[in-house]
């Protein structure tokens, strides 16, 4: 039997469908035992954001979720922990020493470790993991906030040498890891190609039937990443467009959420996403362009475009990669025209040349990188019976 992958995510299992739900779907569906373990509240968490209260103290700490016939992912809710971790390095000991504890509770047998959060490092001691992956997908220091750069950059050297081997998402988080660590690979993000084609064929979901068509939609966080100002000046330019945003709101919108044609619906389920990209004439990745978004690999770019959208896209360094398939657009006046081409039927790409561009983009074969990893570091007393 092989050793339990726990997985440290930095997203609930219940929030956004991310990364780290998909890596943990794979192996699941490989046959390891899996724990995702789901980021704990701070005590400050529920003054932020009141919905968090109900997380401070889980009735039900963990549980087992269904993800195909016989194959069950585990799902720990850690209880509440100190804030200030990424500003104090001892309360980020404190905290992973405890959340350690919560782990060894379920899981009494060896465990691999494989981990997108930094400060996961602090785990290790008391955690004991015949093994450690560091599966870095973004730049956490350039994110603000409760953070100071100087305890983020040196978590996160302890964590990569601590791997024996580091995943990184993107060209420039690669790039940085090579400076810590001798073996890093590639391992961009990916989209679930049945899920998303689904959309071909979906009626647009109920949720859209109060707004007036054609509708330009955006799925994914709503956070300081995105560039508000295109986005305004884009719904002004277009005023006959509808612009809606399928997700949760995490910074304040107000200049845009003014707008007329600008709609936000919140997060929505993703087994419904297909519905929602079914109502949508084209779709929108509008990120600023910083240190923050140099690092992001667009998981809803590859769903878009699985689903037969037409995508306007801001310049970032990974859309580089997508440059045959999406409209890049420097400005407002650049996506506007872009808009009006579309709605008169012109494409960027053909089927021809996207389908097998997004055959490679799967995350099963994400997930055949990853397991490959952590097969070549297990010992050989363990085999899958």
């Amino acid at each position: 039997m092989y050793p339990t992958v726990v997985i440290t995510s930095a997203v609930p299992w219940e929030g956004i469908t991310a990364r780290p739900h998909h890596l943990a779907r794979q192996l699941a569906g490989r046959g390891w035992p899996v724990l995702f373990v789901e980021p704990p509240v701070t005590l400050i968490g529920p003054f932020r954001n009141p919905s968090l209260r109900a997380r401070m103290l889980p009735r039900h700490p963990i549980a087992d979720v269904n993800i195909r016939q016989d194959t069950d992912v585990k799902v720990l809710k850690p209880v509440t922990t100190l804030p200030f971790y990424h500003v104090v390095r001892w309360i980020n000991r404190f905290n992973q020493r405890l959340l350690a504890r919560q782990i060894r509770q379920h899981v009494t047998g060896p465990i691999i470790l494989l981990s997108n959060l930094p400060s996961s490092v602090d785990m290790i001691p008391w955690l004991s993991p015949i093994a450690t992956f560091y599966d870095c997908v973004d730049d956490h220091g350039a994110f603000g906030g409760l953070v100071r750069r100087d305890v983020i950059d040196s978590l996160e050297a302890e964590m990569a040498y601590a791997s024996r081997t580091v995943f990184a998402t993107a060209d420039a988080l690669a790039e940085r890891m090579q400076s810590l660590h001798s073996h890093v690979q590639l391992v961009p993000n990916a989209v679930e190609l049945d899920h998303f084609r689904k959309t071909f064929n979906a009626s647009e979901h109920p949720d859209l039937s109060d707004i007036a068509s054609p509708r330009v939609g955006f799925i994914g966080g709503i956070g300081s990443w995105l560039d508000f100002d295109l986005i305004r000046n884009l719904a002004t330019a277009r005023p006959n467009m509808e612009f809606v945003f399928v997700g949760p709101v995490e910074t304040d919108v107000t200049a845009v959420r003014a707008l007329p044609n600008v709609h936000f619906l919140g997060r929505k389920p993703y087994d419904e996403l297909p519905q929602f990209l079914a109502g949508f004439d084209l779709c929108l990745y509008p990120f600023a362009n910083n240190k923050l978004t140099e690092s992001v690999n667009p998981v809803k770019v590859y769903e878009y475009l699985a689903a037969g959208k037409e995508v306007l896209a801001t310049p970032t360094r990974e859309m580089r990669k997508f440059v045959d398939h999406v409209w890049i657009i420097n400005n407002s006046d650049e996506g506007a025209s872009a808009i009006d081409m579309i709605l008169r039927g012109k494409r960027k790409d053909s089927p021809a040349l996207r389908q097998p561009f997004l055959q490679e983009q799967t995350w099963e074969s994400r997930g055949k990188q990853i397991e490959a990893a952590l097969l070549q570091h297990l010992p050989t007393s363990f085999s899958l019976n």
